[in-house]
C-alpha cells in the first residue's frame, strides 16, 4: 500500500537534511581547517558560494523529483491533503520565487540570509570563528533549506498535473532547459572549489618565500590537486535520476539528452583524471617559477580550476548521460499515467 503524502514527505524531509546536512558540515569543515585565521572577506566569499551552490541545485532538482513522485505514483493522497493543496493559493511572491520562473530567487534570498548570520557570528564571537562556520553552514542552513523545500513540495505537486502545466507554461519564455544543467553544475564546483583552496595560502606548506618551484611546495600543490579532484569527482558522479524522470514527464522542461563520449572502464577514467590533474599543476608550478615575479596564491588556485573543470565536465556528462537513459527506459516501460491532481483554475488567476 502507498504511503500517504504526509508520510511520503516526512520521510523525503528526514532523507533531505541528512544528506545536506552531511554535505554542508564536511565542506564547512574544509574551509575552517584550510584556513588559519577565517578572515571576514575569505569567510564571506567561502559561505556565499556554499549556499548559493547547494541552494541553487536543491531548488533546481525539487520539481522534476515531486512531479515524478505524484505521476509515478510513490504516494496517495487523503480527503484533507487534497483539500489543502486545492486551497493553496499563488501569489505574486511565489510566482517570483518559483525555480522554474526565477531559478536565483530562492538562492538569493537564501544566501544572503546566511551572510547575515555569518557577519553577526564573526562580529559577536570573534574568537570562535570555526564554530561560528560550523554551527550557521553545517547546522542552520541545511535546517532552513529543507525548511524552505517542504513548504514548497505542495507547490510542486500542482505541476503534475494540466491545468498546473499550461498556467506555468505562459509565465516561461522558454521551456527550462535540462541541457544547461552540466554547466550550471560546473560553475557552482569550480566556484567552491576556489574559495576552498583559496584560504591555504596562509598555510606554511604553502609558503611562497621561495617560489612556485621549490620540491616542497610542488608536493603540497599535488596532494592539493589530487584532494579537490577526489571531491569533484564525488559531485560530478551525484545522480539526479528521480528529477531527471520527472522533467521527463513534464512539458515545462526540455529534456534533452547530454552529449557525451563513451566512458571507458571507471578505474581507466580515473587514472586519466589524476594523470591530467598531476601533469597540469606540475606545468603551472614550473611556468610560475619562470616568471620574475611571484603571483599571488589566490591566482595559482585559478590556474588549476580549468584541470578540476575539465574532470568534472567528462565525468558530469556520463553521470547525466546515465541519468537519461535510464529515465528514457523508466518511462517508456511503466508507461506512467497522471494521477488525479486536484484541478487548479482560480487559484492560478
Amino acid at each position: 500500500m502507498l504511503p500517504t503524502f504526509q508520510r511520503h514527505l516526512g520521510r523525503y524531509a528526514v532523507a533531505l537534511w541528512f544528506g545536506l546536512t552531511l554535505l554542508c558540515l564536511l565542506l564547512a569543515f574544509a574551509l575552517v581547517r584550510n584556513s588559519a585565521e577565517l578572515g571576514l572577506v575569505q569567510l564571506l566569499l567561502a559561505g556565499g558560494a556554499i549556499a548559493a551552490g547547494v541552494s541553487f541545485g536543491a531548488f533546481r532538482d525539487a520539481p522534476g523529483y515531486w512531479i515524478y513522485s505524484t505521476l509515478a505514483p510513490k504516494f496517495m493522497m487523503s480527503r484533507d491533503e487534497l483539500s489543502a493543496v486545492r486551497n493553496l493559493r499563488i501569489t505574486p511572491v511565489l510566482r517570483w520565487l518559483n525555480p522554474l520562473q526565477s531559478p536565483l530567487g530562492m538562492p538569493v534570498l537564501l544566501t544572503l540570509l546566511v551572510l547575515l548570520l555569518l557577519v553577526a557570528g564573526h562580529s559577536l564571537f570573534p574568537e570562535q570563528r570555526g564554530v561560528v562556520v560550523m554551527v550557521v553552514m553545517g547546522g542552520v542552513f541545511p535546517l532552513l533549506l529543507c525548511w524552505l523545500l517542504l513548504g514548497s513540495a505542495r507547490y510542486f505537486l500542482v505541476l503534475a498535473s494540466p491545468e498546473g502545466e499550461n498556467t506555468l507554461r505562459q509565465g516561461l519564455s522558454c521551456p527550462r532547459q535540462a541541457a544547461s544543467y552540466r554547466r550550471e553544475d560546473l560553475i557552482i564546483t569550480l566556484a567552491i572549489n576556489w574559495v576552498l583552496i583559496w584560504p591555504l595560502q596562509d598555510k606554511p606548506e604553502f609558503s611562497l618565500a621561495s617560489g612556485y618551484g621549490t620540491p616542497e611546495f610542488m608536493v603540497a600543490a599535488l596532494l592539493l590537486i589530487w584532494i579537490a579532484g577526489f571531491f569533484t569527482l564525488l559531485g560530478a558522479r551525484r545522480s539526479r535520476l528521480f528529477s531527471r524522470v520527472g522533467e521527463g514527464l513534464s512539458s515545462l522542461f526540455s529534456a534533452d539528452a547530454v552529449s557525451a563520449r563513451p566512458g571507458r572502464p571507471l578505474l581507466q577514467r580515473l587514472l586519466a583524471y589524476y594523470g591530467v590533474l598531476a601533469l597540469w599543476t606540475l606545468g603551472c608550478c614550473l611556468m610560475l617559477s619562470l616568471l620574475p615575479l611571484v603571483l599571488p596564491f589566490a591566482l595559482f588556485c585559478l590556474l588549476l580550476l580549468p584541470a578540476l573543470g575539465w574532470v568534472f565536465w567528462q565525468e558530469r556528462g556520463l553521470t547525466l548521460q546515465r541519468d537519461a537513459e535510464q529515465a528514457t527506459q523508466f518511462i517508456d516501460e511503466q508507461a506512467v499515467p497522471p494521477v488525479a491532481v486536484p484541478r487548479r483554475m482560480a487559484e492560478f488567476n
